[in-house]
């Protein structure tokens, strides 16, 4: 079984893997982006995308419209991962991409941003938003778009894009428009350097031509990059990295000196 996700939908493919009892692994591909499910028996035992592994890497695919899939018999499942029986997947996957109509009305893509909305004075009723809302809201500071949110969280976009979807619609935030995102003030080189010396560590000596590359991609130099732009270019250049530990390895470190950076 193999085909591309632009004639044939996520809830359609997971259907017929595990309503013919398939074995093996389900690969999806798009881009450097890659999904891999295993099955025995046409149960959904594990699953791994680039954030993670388990349920969330299930969803991670639901955004895409286009991308390529195979299925292969002799895959074996590393370890197990899937705790929700595959009914329950299925349906979660089933309404994840129903709903993802509705949230490109408000969200039309990873690069929408928001900040908190100013509630009225007379408001005086208690908010109680999900835990996962307020993980988002952490890492809400106007700058950070949908998409480097989801990838700061690890958790699948489309999932980020749900919970913003809600909080816009609860009228705790409000969406910005682009031409307003502030440029911010140029990143010392001294930070560049040591985003140089980080990615490195992970990726050898092609890292600081890497960041060159990634910096000019978002229409900066080295000098004149603003600090409105740091998370993007740590997305950019994480995407460069294929291993996936070395890839939250450099995440992970970079935020660090980016943290440490921004206190000064």
């Amino acid at each position: 079984m193999q085909g591309n996700l632009s004639q044939i939908s996520l809830n359609d493919i997971l259907l017929l893997a595990t309503g013919a009892k398939k074995s093996g692994v389900l690969k999806f591909a798009r881009g450097k982006e890659s999904v891999e499910v295993y099955f025995v028996d046409g149960s959904i035992v594990h699953a791994t995308c680039p954030i993670g592994d388990g349920e969330k890497a299930l969803v991670y695919p639901v955004t895409w419209g286009e991308g390529t899939f195979v299925l292969l018999p002799n895959g074996t499942a590393p370890t197990a991962t899937i705790q929700k029986s595959t009914a329950e997947i299925l349906d979660e996957v089933k309404a994840m991409s129903r709903e993802w109509e509705t949230i490109l009305a408000v969200i039309p893509s990873g690069k929408t941003l928001f900040r908190i909305a100013d509630l009225d004075e007379g408001h005086s009723e208690p908010i109680t938003v999900p835990h996962v809302a307020w993980r988002v809201l952490s890492k809400l500071n106007g700058a950070r778009t949908v998409q480097e949110v989801a990838e700061l969280l690890r958790i699948p976009y489309a999932y980020a894009a749900k919970v913003f979807f809600n909080l816009y619609k609860s009228g705790l935030i409000d969406i910005i428009a682009p031409s307003s995102k502030p440029a911010g003030e140029p990143v010392p080189e001294a930070l560049i350097r040591r985003l140089a010396d980080i990615l490195t560590e992970v990726m050898g000596p092609m890292a600081p031509v890497v960041l060159r590359d990634q910096i000019e991609s978002l229409g900066e130099s080295s000098h004149t990059i603003p600090d409105s732009k740091l998370d993007d270019l740590i997305a950019a250049v994480s995407r460069e990295i294929a291993d996936t530990h070395l890839r939250r390895r450099f995440v992970e470190s970079a935020s660090h000196e980016i943290a440490n950076f921004k206190k000064f």
